[in-house]
Formats: C-alpha cells, sequence, structure tokens
C-alpha cells in the first residue's frame, strides 16, 4: 500500500468522473483497480473529496435512481480543473524525480540516481528546478 496525498485524490477523482457517474463506493473501487490495489482511500477520504468537490461546483449530485445511492459526475467547471490539475503533474513528477536523485545520490547511489536522471531525460522533462 502506498500513501497519497490528497491533491491526487482531487486529481483522481475527477479524471474517474469525467469518465462515468460514479457512487462513493465506486470511486474507491476504482482507485484500487486503477492502482492495482496499491492505493486503498478509505470511506472517509473519499466522502470528505466528493463534499469538497460538490461544493466548489467541480462535480454535480446525479438525482437518485435507485434507494439512497448518491452518484457524481463532473461539470464544466471540473473539467476545466481537471485540465489544470493535469498540466500541472508534468512539474509535479519532474520535482519528485529531483527529490529522488538527491536522496540517491545522499544515499551513496550513484548508479541509481543516474538511472533517476535517465527516466527523467526519456520523459523529456527537466530536472532544473529553475526550468520549466
Amino acid at each position: 500500500m502506498i500513501s497519497v496525498p490528497k491533491g491526487v485524490l482531487k486529481l483522481a477523482a475527477l479524471k474517474m468522473l469525467s469518465e462515468s457517474s460514479l457512487s462513493g463506493t465506486d470511486l474507491a473501487n476504482q482507485i484500487r483497480r486503477a492502482t492495482a490495489g496499491e492505493w486503498n482511500p478509505g470511506p472517509g477520504s473519499i466522502y470528505l473529496i466528493l463534499g469538497e468537490l460538490l461544493k466548489k461546483g467541480l462535480i454535480t449530485e446525479l438525482p437518485k435512481r435507485e434507494g439512497n445511492v448518491r452518484r457524481y459526475i463532473i461539470s464544466s467547471k471540473g473539467k476545466e480543473e481537471l485540465a489544470r490539475l493535469a498540466k500541472a503533474t508534468e512539474s509535479d513528477v519532474a520535482r519528485q524525480l529531483r527529490l529522488l536523485a538527491v536522496y540517491s545520490a545522499l544515499a551513496g547511489r550513484k548508479e541509481l540516481k543516474e538511472k533517476v536522471l535517465s527516466v527523467a531525460e526519456g520523459l523529456g522533462l527537466s530536472l532544473d528546478p529553475g526550468k520549466p
């Protein structure tokens, strides 16, 4: 299992709700499936993020079809936020790779640092913090 920052849950929820309408349980299951079980967000995290997204107008609650199951879908405003978050992903990944390169170097793992730098280069990411 991995620990995932809250911002990633927002990205995952918006992405998955852009593909289909989901309940909170469905969203958690989709995340679990998409990450091959590595990330298993709990109900508290799921319903907290759904409440925040709903309050900000980034998702819409659909009319109930069966029982008390609430289903959600992304709104137009949510699609704009998803595009912004997706664009920011590249700089976030570059920052994490910079951290891994430093961590590897500090651990005396020069070969690992070189592999991290090679991965970044292969992805076309600049690890220079002053460059986009």
